[in-house]
């Protein structure tokens, strides 16, 4: 009974495209060793397969957390960068408000009178007793 195990052959299929006593196609016999290998060859192929895969999608994981990290390391740099920037610009504001005001201290000081008549006095300058005033003559348009 063994031996006629070995010797059994897959149903008969028929060929396309063929007839008669040609139609039908048998496969070779297998032994039961030949059958086991061919089973643990597909085995370890489709083991390969799921293995390459499975190493495929690892990489590209590793791919992609890489990826994410470099986004999140050059948005932070962004960000502080920015926040540098903003410090540095309020204090150069904050110093020209300072200097704005010395200049209109500055600038009081050298419009008021008092200053004025005595750099006057320095320059040898007398205040006038009488200031002449001239009436303007109404104008009068030309006629040619």
């Amino acid at each position: 009974m063994i031996a006629s195990q070995a010797i059994r052959t897959a149903p008969a299929r028929p060929v396309p495209g063929r007839r008669g006593a040609h139609a039908i196609r048998r496969r070779p016999a297998t032994t039961p060793r030949a059958a086991a290998s061919a089973r643990s060859r597909r085995a370890a192929g489709t083991a390969a397969t799921w293995d390459l895969r499975l190493f495929a999608l690892a990489a590209a994981a590793i791919v992609l957390g890489f990826a994410l990290a470099v986004i999140y390391l050059s948005q932070a740099t962004a960000v502080s960068a920015t926040g540098y920037e903003a410090q540095r610009l309020s204090a150069t504001r904050n110093e020209l408000r300072r200097q704005n005001a010395l200049l209109e201290v500055q600038l009081a000081k050298l419009d008021s009178p008092a200053r004025i008549a005595a750099d006057a006095a320095r320059l040898g300058m007398t205040r006038a007793s009488y200031v002449p005033v001239i009436a303007a003559a109404p104008l009068r348009a030309a006629t040619h």
